[in-house]
């Protein structure tokens, strides 16, 4: 059931790029674990201002391609505290943040309201 509207989802998104690009700081990260995790925020901060999606600027990438970038960068936030020995006790950040990611990938309506794919008219 996709009950999240694609505004509240592109909040979200530049949020949790934010958020994710603090996060080996707050922690206190650093080298690989510092440098993936700025990358990682850096690029959702990046597809979802390409996004064709109420907040985006160059409405170019698909809602869902979107979600499936959205559910890579899950998925690599769940598995990089094992790939790059984060310490124990500063992973549960980030894995609730890859959690959420997941779960917003699949509660997330797929369209948005005045896109550019609906914006077309059809001649």
């Amino acid at each position: 059931m996709r009950v999240v509207p694609t505004l509240f989802h592109g909040i979200v998104d530049y949020l949790v790029g934010l958020l994710v690009i603090a996060l080996p700081f707050v922690l206190d990260l650093t080298g690989g674990p510092r440098v993936v995790l700025i990358i990682l925020g850096a690029a959702v901060i990046l597809y979802s201002f390409l996004t064709d999606y109420e907040l985006s600027a160059v409405r170019f990438l698909r809602i869902r391609f979107h979600l499936l970038l959205d559910a890579v960068f899950g998925i690599s936030m769940l598995i990089s505290p094992w790939l790059f020995d984060v310490p124990a006790a500063r992973r549960w950040p980030i894995y609730f943040i890859g959690a959420l990611a997941l779960v917003l990938t699949m509660i997330t309506q797929t369209r948005a309201a005045g896109t550019a794919a609906t914006d077309k008219t059809l001649s």
